[in-house]
């Protein structure tokens, strides 16, 4: 339920402040890269990206992710032919 969600972003939480960011603030992480992160990053929904060549399942590995493979999400095409070369997100 929406509690182990919780829990694990609580985790996440003390997991970056006790371990990560002292790493990162003795050695300048942010001078040459991001800032520290906050909570809502933590918590905010990860990009995913896929590239791979042509016909080699990216839009059946997603229908598959998505749980519902013949119907997949908005807009898939599945075919013998290029049918994805746009994605709108």
């Amino acid at each position: 339920g929406g509690g182990s969600i919780e829990a694990s972003y609580q985790a996440l939480k003390r997991a970056y402040a006790e371990s990560i960011k002292p790493l990162e603030e003795h050695y300048h992480y942010d001078s040459f890269f991001n800032l520290p992160l906050t909570d809502r990053d933590i918590e905010a929904k990860p990009f995913v990206l896929l590239i791979g060549q042509y016909s080699v399942g990216k839009t059946s590995f997603v229908n598959h992710l998505l749980g519902d493979p013949p119907k997949g999400y908005p807009g898939s095409n599945v075919g013998p032919e290029p049918t994805t070369d746009r994605f709108v997100a």
